[in-house]
């Protein structure tokens, strides 16, 4: 644990580039998040009683790294809201003032599960039940994911890729007391070393107070960056896995 503790001021910072600059084929929606901020996203519909995947990203990057998974969640018949988080893509207005996730601290950072609490409303907007969402998070957007939850999601699963235990100040394992029973599948590198390790700690603490958790070994990279259509496996085991919910 204290390689751990020595990397959390290094890991999650600019961890995630956009990997694909292509706009995503989903269609372009606007809602607020309750503190002012606009957030963008793109929105594809799911199948008839299908799941919906809330897609948030990692630090520095924009919802255009979920291509690969958005193409696979399609196939499926599920649905999909990818977002910019505030600060990042297209989500640059808060309260009517420019904001930057460049400029951020660790208090504003831990004010980002708003945006996620933002999208479960706009799709409750188009009758869409908590119970149908997965929320699916890479990197620092796993523990805003998880931090969503605690705050009273309460989705059908949780997806988290490449979690740490502390992201620009957002540290997952207190969440764990807090979240809801809903399914867990965790996943990290082996050769992502602070993510591998903290996953592999999250699931042993999320098993020991009795949540349901499996974690996966990804095939290399880092949060959505394991998600490849070159390497399917992880993509090919999430839709497998999210298949299996009751």
């Amino acid at each position: 644990m204290k390689r751990l503790k020595i990397l959390l001021a290094v890991v999650g910072l600019g961890a995630c580039a956009a990997s694909n600059p292509a706009a995503s084929a989903g269609e372009t929606v606007r809602f607020k998040t309750a503190d002012g901020c606009a957030i963008e996203a793109s929105y594809q519909a799911a199948s008839s009683g299908s799941y919906v995947f809330v897609n948030t990203h990692g630090l520095g990057s924009d919802r255009n790294e979920w291509r690969v998974l958005e193409d696979g969640l399609k196939k499926k018949g599920y649905g999909y809201l990818s977002l910019d988080l505030r600060g990042h893509g297209r989500s640059l207005r808060c309260s009517g003032k420019p904001a930057d996730y460049k400029t951020f601290s660790p208090a504003r950072w831990a004010g980002l599960s708003a945006d996620i609490r933002a999208a479960a409303d706009f799709l409750k907007s188009r009758k869409i039940r908590q119970n149908r969402l997965v929320l699916c998070g890479a990197s620092i957007g796993a523990n805003l994911s998880l931090k969503a939850v605690a705050e009273g999601l309460k989705p059908a699963a949780i997806v988290l890729l490449s979690p740490g235990l502390s992201y620009a100040g957002v540290e997952a394992a207190g969440f764990l007391k807090d979240a809801s029973s809903a399914p867990l599948l965790l996943a990290a590198s082996e050769n992502d070393a602070y993510a591998w390790e903290s996953a592999g700690y999250l699931t042993v603490q999320a098993k020991s107070r009795n949540l349901p958790a499996v974690f996966k070994a990804g095939p290399g990279g880092h949060g959505a960056n394991m998600l490849s259509a070159a390497r399917p496996e992880l993509l090919d085991y999430i839709l497998a896995w999210t298949g299996k919910l009751r």
